[in-house]
């Protein structure tokens, strides 16, 4: 398929799902408190109905090639707020949403009406964004809201933490699959762990699904973990924020 005709495939695609809101369904996955055992926050994440077979981050990058993420992500916070009753107290909604569509008059409007103390999260992997919009994230940081930052997408790499201090550092999944089997890495998550820890931050770990994962990540000092294994991402935000299929947290 060329370029071209993979980029009308897509937004054909988009164009289905945004003209059909059921086509764009919400999930919740808990993000675990490693030192307590206990559901630190629930992530919103897309699940896309379509005879386009592709993931979620796939049809978001999709969606952002195209100037188009707006949308899901729009889509994705109402449906956060809109479950918000059914988040235990200090448990946080965590959003994947880049800087721009935070910074956007409809995020802006939708937060004001039904978040006047914005508890939401702007969780991205995109740290390159202008530094006026990464200041309006900020701005909302301060009213009780947070930052999750991928680490590895900022082109300054470690030099950009002091400046954007995230109060998570996200480890990827491609990342979390081999720490287990890799003494370098462990010594690395350990770094990260002491730099994001005296910046007032914390680090998570995105993909965990095994015991050996989880011991290795939390021995180099990682305090947050998310992944299948720790609760696999469920219709209900409810349902996520319990122990109910979470292996690893059920032994």
């Amino acid at each position: 398929m060329t370029a071209v005709a993979e980029t009308l495939h897509w937004q054909e695609a988009l164009q289905q799902v945004f003209a059909e809101p059921w086509r764009v369904r919400p999930a919740y996955q808990p993000i675990i408190d490693l030192e307590r055992g206990t559901v630190w926050a629930c992530q919103v994440l897309a699940r896309f109905i379509s005879p386009l077979r592709a993931t979620p981050p796939e049809w978001l990058e999709a969606a952002g090639a195209l100037g188009l993420r707006q949308a899901p992500e729009l889509r994705l916070l109402q449906a956060g707020l809109d479950a918000m009753p059914e988040l235990p107290e200090r448990c946080r909604l965590v959003l994947p949403m880049t800087p721009e569509t935070l910074a956007s008059a409809a995020v802006q409007k939708v937060l004001v009406k039904q978040v006047p103390s914005c508890a939401t999260s702007c969780s991205t992997s995109r740290p390159a964004a202008p530094r006026s919009t990464w200041t309006s994230c900020r701005r909302r940081r301060s009213r009780c809201a947070a930052i999750a930052l991928l680490a590895g997408a900022s082109p300054e790499g470690l030099d950009a933490l002091p400046r954007l201090r995230p109060d998570v550092l996200k480890l990827g999944v491609d990342y979390v699959a081999g720490v287990d089997g890799d003494p370098r890495r462990h010594v690395v998550v350990e770094g990260l762990a002491q730099v994001v820890g005296t910046l007032g931050g914390r680090l998570l770990g995105v993909g965990i699904e095994t015991q050996a994962q989880l011991d290795v990540l939390t021995s180099a000092g990682i305090s947050l973990g998310q992944g299948f294994g720790l609760g696999r991402p469920v219709p209900s935000m409810a349902a996520s924020v319990t122990r109910a299929g979470a292996p690893l947290l059920n032994r």
